[in-house]
């Protein structure tokens, strides 16, 4: 009977994940108000990844489930897996950091956080000449290039691939500031496009472009949208990409 109830348990647990792959939230992640009962404390910010991990251990620890044993069922479920090109966190985990992001700066207005949407210039450029694979191990030199440079800044960062040539980053602290991560950002792509000219592909054409020598070769075009004030997480995706749109027809 105690087998059959540790079988069931297990199996439990794997479909909370599967659950929490799926349909990521921040409930259960919220900071209690304090005990003086006049204000809420401020949540912890925390990437969407590592908040649905919490929120499973959370809740294998209320069941007894050893932490051990937790953790290794919550790595079975695959609710752990990255990105395979990038290495960052998939999709799925974008919404749910924003939100918690916008939830964050509207309880503390010292923090400052910021979304930053980043699309591969000239893409298809890479697999009509390398072909997917090779195009992909560019793609993940080029975001390494990224992130490295966005994590050299001060405040926190998360980062995450939610489209075939787009990824992004959430920026959140108290020092970050829109100029500082533009400025970074434009560090990365000239480091970038070094790197595309070592590997001999400035010159690969843009398919949609044939005629513009001024779209040749790759590197990456971004926006970024500030966090606090917008509404919801669309909004927020709403501000960068148009900055995205505008820069991509120059």
């Amino acid at each position: 009977m105690k087998s059959s109830t540790k079988v069931f348990s297990k199996f439990w647990f794997l479909a909370l994940a599967v659950c929490l792959t799926g349909c990521p939230t921040t409930e259960g992640l919220q900071q209690p108000y304090d005990a003086s009962g006049a204000a809420a404390v401020a949540p912890s910010f925390v990437c969407g990844a590592e908040g649905r991990k919490e929120q499973f251990m959370t809740e294998a620890a209320k069941l007894q489930v050893a932490k051990a044993d937790a953790a290794k069922l919550y790595a079975i479920s695959g609710a752990e897996s990255m990105d395979v090109v990038t290495g960052f966190a998939p999709a799925r985990d974008r919404s749910p950091t924003v939100e918690r992001a916008l939830e964050s700066v509207a309880m503390n207005p010292e923090l400052k956080a910021f979304y930053v949407e980043v699309d591969i210039q000239n893409l298809g450029g890479l697999n009509a000449e390398l072909g997917h694979s090779g195009a992909d191990v560019i793609f993940g030199e080029m975001t390494a290039i990224t992130e490295r440079h966005i994590q050299k800044l001060k405040p926190d960062s998360c980062s995450f691939r939610h489209g075939g040539d787009e990824f992004s980053f959430v920026v959140i602290g108290p020092s970050a500031s829109q100029e500082a991560i533009e400025a970074t950002l434009q560090e990365a792509d000239d480091e970038i496009r070094k790197y595309i000219a070592s590997q001999g592909l400035s010159e690969i054409p843009h398919p949609k472009h044939l005629d513009d020598p001024s779209k040749f070769g790759a590197g990456i075009i971004f926006g970024v949208s500030p966090i606090a004030g917008q509404k919801a997480a669309k909004d927020v995706y709403g501000v960068a990409d148009k900055i995205v749109e505008s820069r991509k027809s120059q």
